[in-house]
């Protein structure tokens, strides 16, 4: 992702919101506050110099790993450093996905990573509809065109059929 800065930022005009966020599946006999404290252990090691890291959980009760910083580099090297935490603490094969949300002549729009896939997804909500379960709506040919300008700088899915919306975040 950070290499790409150039492209999302020059070319694109799609700024970093300062925020990124891990979505972690919860073990299957885990409550919200028992994923959330083993997140936040997990997390305990981390150098929060330079990011500061949160444990947050979205409107569907799943954990996230919240990181915020002020540049595109700084929030991939600290989402990198979250991947390898969870890799050693045993929890890598439950992540779900990391999320880049950026702003786009003022709508939000998100780069999904999802491990599984070993690529980036686009996300782009359609302004002005609700978040909180009334009336989800994606802009699908946004998401197209996301797609299709970014994947010489970044690994892309280019089967739509697995671009997940992912609502309710917390970043």
């Amino acid at each position: 992702m950070a290499k790409a800065t150039s492209s999302l930022e020059g070319v694109l005009e799609t700024f970093t919101t300062g925020k990124a966020g891990v979505l972690v599946r919860p073990a299957p006999d885990q409550s919200a506050a028992h994923a959330k404290a083993e997140l936040e252990r997990a997390i305990g090691t981390l150098d929060r110099t330079r990011s500061a890291f949160e444990v947050e959980n979205d409107d569907h009760g799943h954990p996230w790993i919240v990181v915020s910083d002020g540049t595109l580099q700084h929030i991939c090297e600290a989402t990198q450093a979250i991947g390898d935490v969870l890799i050693g603490s045993g929890i890598g094969d439950r992540v779900i996905a990391a999320v880049f949300p950026f702003t786009w002549k003022e709508q939000r729009v998100y780069w999904i990573y999802q491990p599984r896939l070993r690529g980036f997804t686009p996300f782009a909500p359609v302004q002005g509809v609700s978040q909180n379960g009334e009336k989800e709506e994606r802009d699908h040919p946004l998401e197209v065109r996301m797609e299709g300008a970014i994947r010489r700088d970044l690994p892309t899915a280019r089967d739509v059929s697995q671009w997940y919306p992912i609502w309710g975040m917390p970043v």
